[in-house]
């Protein structure tokens, strides 16, 4: 049986400094997905294909347009992560189990939505990858 990876939320159990710091690590994370994805664009573009293969030029098309629906969502979490990363210093001034809650949720929300998003990034990459190995020159 193979085992999924599922999002789990474990953030109740964490403090506001590792809260802060996993926001970062992710923030971190999306900005070497952006710059692996140019490189990718570039890739794409390059002359080092065997031109004999069916639909090349149109395959290749959709694996950029593919990219830069990825690209424009890792820019679209990067800015989720700097209005979440500057209220998560509004948690401190949070003494009510409501506001905790409300935060923890938010938290969580948006880790999942990151989970999600590495996913789909590593299930993209590797059909490019396959697609990429099956075209190129050798």
């Amino acid at each position: 049986m193979k085992a999924t990876n599922n999002y789990q939320s474990f953030n109740d159990r964490k403090s506001i400094e590792e809260l802060q710091y996993n926001m970062l690590q992710n923030k971190t994370k999306i900005e070497e997905e952006i710059i692996e994805y140019k490189f990718y664009q570039n890739l794409i573009k390059a002359s080092i294909y065997n031109t004999s293969v069916t639909n090349l030029l149109e395959t290749l098309e959709n694996y950029k347009q593919e990219m830069k629906l990825i690209e424009n969502e890792a820019f679209e979490l990067l800015v989720e992560i700097n209005v979440h990363s500057n209220s998560i210093s509004n948690k401190i001034e949070c003494d009510d189990l409501f506001c905790d809650n409300y935060f923890i949720k938010s938290h969580d929300d948006l880790d999942e939505k990151i989970h999600d998003y590495f996913m789909k990034c590593t299930s993209f990459k590797n059909k490019l990858f396959h697609y990429l190995e099956s075209v190129l020159k050798i």
